[in-house]
């Protein structure tokens, strides 16, 4: 079937048509309906640094049209909420772009498809303190010489929201809790074992034991 025959949800009027080329009949059978608040379901996630936001096509058709893509991430620090970040989310933060059009600003999302924003943060929270110099305690990471540091697991709070069509409304995600391990010293690989910053505990901070030495912060 040609993009002309597929059923998209025709965002402009919030109703469901299905087009077959060559002709005016759709003889494909109605799909439920749905509320087009209720299409998406979000999703949010910590990582090293970095905050995933999830939106994900809980419908079983294709939906296109303009789309928005807007939304914002705040992160609070659990053990002093006054710590926080407010990043705003955009475009240039998706991911999975394969059925985006800039240009246009059309998106296409298949159904069971999951759209993927991507948002970068610091130790820096919005008030100017730095949480690297001024809150944590950092370790010695015991496996490497080389001076790298393993600050202690720190709770953060995140939660956000996304539109991605102006139809579907606003999509809330979190609150979620997850923890950090910030790492200080750039390290090259040869030097030492290189840690797992997919995760947002590469490592966890050595403070007990005749091998715990604390480290100054930076």
């Amino acid at each position: 079937m040609s993009e002309a025959g597929k059923r998209i949800l025709a965002l402009s009027t919030g109703l469901f048509f299905c087009f077959i080329v060559g002709g005016p009949i759709c003889n494909e059978s109605i799909p439920p309906y749905i509320d087009p608040r209720e299409v998406f379901d979000g999703a949010i996630a910590g990582g090293y640094l970095r905050i995933y936001v999830d939106a994900t096509n809980r419908y079983d058709e294709t939906l296109e049209g303009p789309a928005v893509l807007t939304g914002e991430v705040e992160i609070v620090y659990a053990a002093d909420p006054s710590l926080s970040w407010k990043l705003m989310l955009t475009s240039s933060n998706l991911l999975t772009s394969r059925n985006y059009q800039p240009s246009t600003g059309v998106l296409r999302v298949d159904a069971g498809e999951t759209l993927r924003f991507l948002l970068n943060w610091d130790v820096i929270a919005d008030n100017g303190v730095n949480l690297s110099s001024q809150v944590f305690r950092y370790w010695e990471d015991p496996d490497c010489s080389s001076g790298r540091c393993i600050a202690e697991e720190e709770a953060f709070i995140a939660r956000g929201s996304v539109t991605i069509f102006e139809k579907t409304g606003t999509i809330t995600v979190g609150p979620i809790l997850f923890s950090l391990c910030h790492v200080i010293g750039n390290v090259p690989p040869n030097l030492c074992p290189p840690l797992d910053f997919t995760v947002s505990c590469p490592k966890k901070a050595l403070m007990t034991g005749p091998f715990s030495r604390r480290c100054p912060n930076p």
